[in-house]
């Protein structure tokens, strides 16, 4: 997902969609392993739109990650952040969008600030396999 960021911000593309984002890898206390796609979001302006951290991540370091990163963080119509294939990881969402309204609002406002990190909205999948 990273890459994409790149080029969907060189592109001049504002927001995208993505299935699942990487994130802090369980068992980060000895590998370090974090992916690429947090600091990308920190660092690129644009929404990333996803069906939430995958699940084989550590979702509520990844959270935390992010939040130390500056990078807000909503679920649309959750009050529990998705996993990508699950709509619920058990993890409360930082913050609840409730409509397309207000989402858009929220995306508008980010842009309006001029700050140079990206915003994340976690959409569950509503069709699980």
């Amino acid at each position: 997902m990273s890459a994409t960021m790149i080029a969907a911000y060189a592109a001049g593309i504002d927001v995208f969609v993505t299935g699942g984002i990487g994130g802090v890898h369980r068992g980060f206390e000895q590998t370090m392993d974090v992916s690429a796609d947090l600091d990308e979001l920190s660092r690129t302006p644009l929404t990333v739109v996803s069906a939430g951290i995958k699940s084989i991540l550590d979702i509520g370091r990844t959270l935390e990650y992010l939040e130390t990163k500056g990078v807000p963080v909503m679920t649309f119509k959750g009050s529990n952040f998705p996993a990508f294939f699950s709509t619920s990881s058990g993890i409360p969402s930082p913050f609840t969008i409730n409509s397309e309204i207000e989402a858009a609002k929220i995306i508008y406002a980010h842009q309006q600030l001029g700050l140079e990190n990206g915003l994340l909205v976690a959409v569950p999948n509503s069709n699980p396999c």
